[in-house]
């Protein structure tokens, strides 16, 4: 007796003309809401072509991309297996922030409680090293996103440029390896639409960047500092922390 097919999660046909592409995203995202959890096994290739609407080398040409992503891990006919989260590549972050519409508010907190410190300490060697070609160049981004005539990416953009500049300051090729690697992720696409939905104005460290580049000018390496920590925390805030006790997640209304 053919026992009868099970039922697989409704996904939508992909629409890209890199259809693996497109199925790899969706299996992505289903993983990481949690509709197939650790140790679960994805449906077979055959199951999930049915489901997509694509050949089976689409689907296999996906798994791979989970694989690298370290979503899966697959084993020759034992399918591919869902590995707990903390096991997957950073590249996989941008979707845990911001996918199907919404932005994971506990993500976004648990980021900055990690990357806070460490662009406070770039910023401290930064203010050391300051030249005066640096605040120049610091006084032309805060132009930009302190202009709120502007696009609003455009002044994103700007802000997230000062951490490139700070890490330059400080001429450590490890600070600017991480500072550029920082950049990137900040204009992944899902962050770019994190931003779209949330919103936060590119404007609000002005105050405390005007008196970082007095402070610097008038060489108050001290008050500089103090204005400095408070934008790099004010970068480092993508977006308010979710309440206790409240959803993680921000949808933005229709």
């Amino acid at each position: 007796m053919t026992a009868a097919p099970r039922a697989v999660l409704p996904f939508q046909p992909p629409r890209r003309r890199r259809l693996h592409q497109d199925v790899a995203d969706q299996l992505r995202d289903a993983i990481l809401d949690g509709r197939f959890a650790p140790g679960d096994k994805l449906p077979a290739e055959r199951e999930l072509a049915e489901e997509f609407q694509v050949n089976r080398t689409s689907v296999r040409e996906a798994i791979k991309v989970l694989e690298g992503l370290g979503l899966v891990s697959v084993r020759q006919g034992d399918g591919a297996t869902v590995l707990p989260l903390i096991d997957a590549s950073f590249d996989v972050l941008p979707a845990t922030i911001f996918r199907g519409g919404r932005v994971d508010l506990a993500m976004l907190a648990e980021l900055t409680e990690v990357i806070g410190p460490l662009l406070l300490e770039m910023g401290r060697l930064a203010i050391e090293r300051c030249r005066p070609a640096d605040i120049v160049e610091l006084r032309r981004l805060r132009a930009i996103f302190g202009d709120a005539t502007r696009e609003h990416e455009e002044r994103a953009r700007a802000l997230h440029d000062v951490l490139v500049v700070l890490s330059d300051m400080t001429g450590n090729r490890v600070w600017q390896m991480l500072a550029r690697r920082t950049h990137a992720f900040l204009q992944a696409e899902p962050l770019r639409e994190a931003r779209s939905r949330l919103r936060r104005d590119p404007g609000r460290i002005t105050a405390a960047m005007d008196l970082a580049l007095a402070a610097l000018e008038a060489g108050r390496t001290r008050d500089a500092l103090a204005a400095l920590v408070q934008v790099i925390r004010t970068i480092g805030d993508t977006t308010v922390t979710a309440p206790r006790g409240r959803s993680n997640d921000h949808r933005s209304n229709p």
